[in-house]
């Protein structure tokens, strides 16, 4: 999936073109977002492994969270609270 600038997979569709196919049923767009799917978790597998490799795990976890939740501010989401106690519970303080 591409967001029009090019970025994305190299699959070709854009994002508002696989979401009108999604919209007409199109069982292609399924296909194609279970490709999406698949492909970036084991990318995100992929950096996780290398984080803990390098003994930088909870850099990464902190750095996913904030790319994930940038926070009202910013036009996104803040952190949810269930997000900040699991990182805390795993040793992993969000705001270091």
């Amino acid at each position: 999936c591409s967001d029009g600038n090019g970025d994305g997979d190299g699959g070709g569709y854009t994002r508002a073109r696989l979401h009108a196919m999604l919209k007409n049923d199109n069982p292609l767009a399924v296909s194609l977002v279970t490709h999406h799917n698949l492909a970036y978790m084991m990318e995100l597998t992929r950096r996780m492994r290398e984080a803990i490799k390098k003994d930088a795990y909870g850099d990464f976890a902190r750095s996913f969270v904030r790319d994930q939740f940038r926070g009202k501010d910013n036009g996104g989401q803040d952190v949810p609270t269930w997000v900040k106690d699991a990182l805390a519970a795993a040793g992993i303080p969000l705001d270091k």
